[in-house]
């Protein structure tokens, strides 16, 4: 709960003090997962996924980026879907039973994008970001059984990590621009919260991803005060005056 917390903090704290450009992004894609480090309840790994190939799943992504240093830096804000399929293996003294859980999760994620190189409309970045997942569904298949993850509650419904990676984007105009991402997440490892007592593993995840960038809106530079001389013309008539009185009398004498 205490993590969830900090994730909201951070993101109202963001909303709040950023008065940047805003820019939106939609995208999809594919990824595989496995696990990392499990430990049954006594201590031992007894999972085994050699000779297992990574299944591709979809993914869908959008959210909301902020601008925070020249449109170099960037604040992400987003939300995920991911489906993953694992395949793996009970080891149980000497006999392997093959198993297959498919794991679909909802995630929120906090993160920043950075510029690394930039080449007229291309630039190449790099990221990171902290997430949490949350399960939505699950299944463990194995040896013609079927058991519901979720509604037993013999797996963790939530996960926190990071992720980290690169992508190239490129800026079609003004408004628009198209992203490849290349992600890997990794998941803190944690006794399992939610269901096997003792529990341990890390959700390993590796996905690419391609979108598009939207500009919402764009600070808007305030023009500079020109700054008004205001002359001040005095008009002596004192010296027209003398003169018309000059030429009245002369015009005088001369009749």
């Amino acid at each position: 709960m205490k993590k969830v917390q900090y994730i909201i903090t951070l993101v109202l704290f963001v909303f709040t003090v950023n008065t940047h450009s805003q820019e939106i992004f939609v995208g999809s894609g594919f990824s595989s997962a496995t696990f990392l480090d499990y430990e049954n309840s006594e201590g031992e790994n007894t999972l085994d996924d050699s000779g297992f190939s990574k299944v591709k799943q979809p993914l869908l992504e959008s959210g909301i980026r902020f601008d925070l240093y020249k449109q170099r830096v960037k604040f992400d804000l987003g939300l995920h879907y991911h489906k993953y399929e694992i395949r793996t293996a009970f080891i149980a003294g000497e006999i392997r039973i093959p198993t297959t859980y498919n794991l679909s999760y909802v995630g929120a994620k906090v993160g920043l994008k950075v510029d690394v190189l930039r080449w007229k409309n291309f630039g190449l970045q790099g990221h990171v970001h902290l997430f949490h997942d949350w399960l939505v569904s699950g299944t463990n298949e194995y040896m013609d059984q079927r058991v519901d993850l979720y509604n037993d509650n013999t797996m963790d419904k939530g996960l926190m990590g990071f992720h980290r990676g690169f992508g190239l984007e490129y800026k079609v105009n003004k408004k628009i621009a198209c992203y490849i991402n290349y992600n890997i997440a990794t998941s803190f490892k944690e006794a399992n919260q939610d269901s096997n007592e003792g529990e341990a593993y890390s959700l390993d995840a590796r996905s690419i991803r391609v979108g598009v960038l939207f500009t919402l809106s764009k600070k808007k530079k305030k023009a500079p005060v020109k700054k008004t001389e205001t002359k001040t013309t005095t008009t002596t008539t004192t010296t027209t005056t003398t003169e018309e009185e000059e030429g009245t009398k002369n015009k005088g004498e001369n009749d």
